[in-house]
């Protein structure tokens, strides 16, 4: 007879494995989404002589950056900057 027990190991992919699979992909969107939002705030750093070189007006950065959190915004500069190039048809509403 022992005293001691011997304390279950868990490793994290058993942890998460009732979960489907799911929680590493919105883990690693939530991480990107973080670091994308963290990228744009260098870019509302620049001068606007250089957003102009991109195709951004301080005003697509600034509405990408008060967007939902969850949201990307260096996607939605893209978009911006697209749509001023004429690449991508404004949104109808």
């Amino acid at each position: 007879m022992t005293l001691a027990t011997k304390t279950p190991r868990f490793r994290l992919a058993e942890i998460l494995a009732p979960t489907g699979g799911v929680a590493f992909p919105a883990l690693r969107a939530i991480v990107r989404t973080l670091l994308n939002r963290r990228a744009a705030y260098r870019v509302s750093e620049l001068p606007d002589h250089l957003l102009k070189d991109i195709g951004l007006k301080r005003d697509d950065v600034h509405e990408a950056l008060h967007a939902d959190w969850r949201e990307d915004p260096t996607f939605k500069m893209a978009l911006a900057a697209a749509r001023r190039r004429g690449r991508v048809s404004p949104r109808r509403n």
